[in-house]
């Protein structure tokens, strides 16, 4: 067949688009796409639209080619946990991943702040899906699954990466060090943090750096050790059914709608998850048997794009 809009085949693009007008995967109505061989055109008179779209990062007149994909729209993650991140979010996304996944009370917290900001821009407090970021650790027993995170961080967490944490926390290059010698005696240096750390916005490092060395003086830990029990943590440990009910917990007391999950082994890490977890979130009636879509709009539960609606949060905004 011949081009969708614009071209002997097709129907005539509407010519009336405005500057930031509709978006190209929003250039053609529902409906567009003749039903049968016999129609006339490829496309309904009128129903592909020009897209005029001028700003300081797009300058864009053309009459889309390509009908829309199934779900009729992409569906819009966001991720950025600043506070422009969250407007961002809130004015735009369809999904928003977090670093908030692992304490209750945390992530609770930021689902609180994430529907404030939906409501403020006249969104439902429920139109934004949270997909905290985690890794799942699964064991037969408790000590199992924790011998295991013991295994899979010492795999993680090699002598280069032990020195690359400690160098952001320390402010120094800390590269030329042994990781599995003794903690740095030097202090840090104080600067202005840019929450790098992993994700977590720190104060004042000298008070983390003092924490570290009387835990690891405690212990005896080397600097190594004192990364992978100290820095960044992220993550599920724990029995099938424990996390089960850990999750369904999450869930139903509208902290998440589920997980972004980073596999700690590609790529045979989800097969735990798959074979052992999912069993037991779906016997607690906290994730699906059956798909009642085909579209990952439709999987997620999410509402109709932002472009299709009357309501005063627009695409466009901010």
């Amino acid at each position: 067949m011949g081009q969708a809009a614009g071209g002997r085949d097709g129907g005539a693009a509407d010519p009336g688009g405005e500057i930031g007008g509709p978006l190209p995967w929003d250039g053609w109505e529902d409906g567009a796409v003749a039903e049968s061989a016999d129609a006339p055109a490829w496309s309904a008179p009128g129903a592909v639209r020009q897209v005029r779209n001028r700003g300081p990062q797009f300058d864009v007149d053309l009459a889309p080619t390509l009908p829309r994909s199934a779900q009729g729209h992409p569906v819009i993650f966001q991720a950025g946990d600043s506070g422009e991140g969250r407007d961002f979010a809130a004015r735009n996304a369809d999904v928003i991943f977090s670093a908030h996944g692992n304490d209750f009370d945390d992530a609770l917290a930021f689902a609180e702040d994430i529907r404030n900001r939906l409501r403020a821009v006249g969104r439902p407090d429920d139109d934004l899906r949270i997909l905290p970021g985690t890794e799942i650790i699964l064991g037969a027993t408790e000590e199992e699954a924790q011998e295991k995170k013991r295994w899979i961080r010492l795999q993680q967490v090699t002598p280069a990466t032990a020195l690359g944490i400690a160098g952001l926390l320390w402010g120094i290059d800390r590269s030329d060090r042994d990781a599995d010698g003794p903690l740095p005696k030097e202090d840090p240096v104080v600067t202005e943090n840019d929450g790098s750390f992993g994700a977590r916005r720190i104060a004042d490092p000298r008070v983390v750096v003092a924490e570290w060395r009387a835990k690891a003086e405690a212990h005896g830990w080397s600097l190594r050790e004192s990364v992978i029990a100290l820095g960044p943590q992220r993550g599920h440990v724990g029995t099938p059914s424990g996390l089960a009910d850990k999750f369904a917990h999450f869930v139903r007391h509208g902290t998440i709608d589920g997980f972004n999950f980073t596999p700690y082994l590609v790529p045979d890490g989800l097969d735990d998850i798959v074979d052992l977890l999912v069993p037991e979130l779906q016997e607690g009636g906290v994730y699906r048997t059956e798909y009642t879509g085909s579209t990952l709009r439709e999987h997620l539960g999410l509402s109709e794009p932002l472009t299709h609606r009357s309501a005063p949060a627009r695409r466009h905004a901010g």
